[in-house]
């Protein structure tokens, strides 16, 4: 069972998700704590699997990759050789932002960013629709991104 999470650890969260450059000193006064309880905090939080990481967010059209796609992808059949084989090679194609591994109708949910309609349809074309396992794809087009506060615990 996992140690539940205290008040403290609660709001060193909630501070981290909504700015992950936040200084160790300007956390520990937004939390109420010493900067160093709020150091070893913040490690024990990383220590136990719940901070995972720090990611960069990147402004895609800046990059030259305005539009994104949600693609859904059907597989043909659900042999484990080739369940694995997609699941490992997907990832790892320019342009993909996020690969689900969905239950239901859809295998998988891919949102990919590229430059183009163009780059989006050839993207298709060269990395799913002649691929032998994949039997249905349905892309959706992304006008914008509205984000979430994300997964702060209660």
């Amino acid at each position: 069972m996992a140690e539940p999470l205290d008040d403290i650890d609660r709001k060193i969260l909630g501070a981290l998700v909504e700015d992950a450059r936040i200084t160790n000193k300007q956390l520990a006064e937004l939390v109420g704590i010493a900067p160093s309880t709020a150091l070893m905090r913040t490690r024990a939080l990383a220590e136990r699997g719940i901070i995972t990481g720090y990611e960069a967010k990147v402004n895609l059209s800046a990059v030259g990759r305005s539009v994104q796609a949600l693609i859904s992808v059907r597989l043909r059949a659900h042999d484990r050789d080739q369940i694995d084989a997609f699941t490992s090679r997907v990832p790892h194609l320019p342009g993909v932002l996020s690969t689900f591994h969905t239950s239901g109708a859809i295998d998988y949910l891919l949102h990919i960013a590229v430059g183009s309609t163009e780059e989006l349809r050839d993207w298709l074309l060269d990395n799913l629709t002649t691929d032998p396992v994949v039997g249905h794809t349905e892309t959706t087009l992304v006008f914008e991104e509205i984000p979430g506060r994300g997964p702060l615990p209660d």
